[in-house]
């Protein structure tokens, strides 16, 4: 009898001490898990932020280019009008 109580015991034992460190192993891959996906989607918010601001980078240099032309229109048109007045007379107010 002392022998099927001490056998029972252990065992017993040995069944509560097996639960919680399969109870801690399933909390660190739970854990692992998380970190992991809290990383993936940081990684995913880096991304589109990165994405966000080549997009506006792309767009400002677009503006810059269109006002580029824009100015060297205004500055051909300019020059067009200085030499068309110095082809013509000048004319005397007498």
């Amino acid at each position: 009898m002392k022998r099927f109580a001490a056998l029972t015991l252990l065992l017993v034992l040995t069944v509560i001490c097996s639960l919680p460190t399969q109870a801690q192993d399933s909390a660190t891959s739970k854990a692992d898990r998380q970190s992991a996906k809290a990383a993936q989607k940081q990684q995913k918010a880096q991304y589109e932020y990165q994405k966000k601001q080549e997009k506006a980078q792309a767009k400002a240099q677009r503006k810059a280019d269109k006002q580029q032309q824009k100015a060297a229109k205004k500055y051909e048109k300019e020059q067009r009008e200085l030499l068309k007045n110095a082809n013509r007379p000048v004319k005397h107010l007498s």
